[in-house]
């Protein structure tokens, strides 16, 4: 029987955690999965590394809770559920585990195994961008994101520039069309819903 060597933060990575970066560490899928149990840490394995993330800060936190309870009226009635970031994505077994921030899943969740908190069937996404996780969510986890089959959109929401990116599968395949708002009194269409960019950043702190 293969022994899984355990991930050890050292206390410079604990460090960088609490001022909010992103820490990325090489293992295996093996090694993900023992450290996904055992840590407090948000996670996420992408392209044979573990990523972790620090604690949001407030303005992420409070997007968050807005953008969760903007799509849960959009979608009152129907056949949706719409969950926060503790929801883990599963792509394709072992190429990739993530945490939207907020997750909308179509009709029944189609969990991972039997796990009853890994989804492998996410509907929409919705990623709150920082300065530390930025490029990241953007770049490589965008493109792996877009190779999920159920996955319809994805919306990034930029509290810096207050702007917010659409993304929305097209007919053709492998092709999205992304649309950036940045106007305040713009319509932003999610998933054919409407709402002003400003009702996205209204009333936040300052940081």
């Amino acid at each position: 029987m293969q022994v899984v060597e355990k991930i050890r933060l050292t206390d410079e990575q604990k460090a960088a955690l609490e001022r909010s970066e992103l820490v990325m560490i090489a293992a295996s899928w093996e090694e993900f999965e023992e450290f996904l149990i055992e840590t407090d840490y948000r996670v996420e394995y992408h392209n044979g590394q573990i990523v972790i993330m620090g604690l949001a800060s407030i303005i992420h936190e409070l997007l968050v809770i807005r953008l969760g309870y903007i799509l849960t009226g959009f979608y009152a009635g129907k056949p949706f559920y719409v969950a926060g970031s503790n929801a883990g994505i599963r792509k394709d077994g072992k190429k990739g585990h993530y945490n939207g921030d907020v997750l909308v899943v179509k009709d029944k969740p189609v969990f991972q195994g039997k796990s009853r908190s890994i989804i492998t069937n996410p509907y929409l996404v919705v990623e709150i961008l920082s300065e530390s996780t930025l490029n990241y969510d953007l770049g490589a986890k965008r493109r792996n994101y877009e190779q999920m089959e159920t996955l319809q959109e994805l919306v990034f929401v930029d509290p810096f520039a207050k702007e917010v990116i659409v993304c929305r599968r097209t007919e053709q395949a492998n092709a999205w069309l992304e649309t950036a708002y940045s106007l305040p009194e713009q319509l932003i269409n999610i998933d054919g819903y409407q709402l002003p960019l400003n009702e996205i950043f209204a009333n936040l702190p300052e940081e």
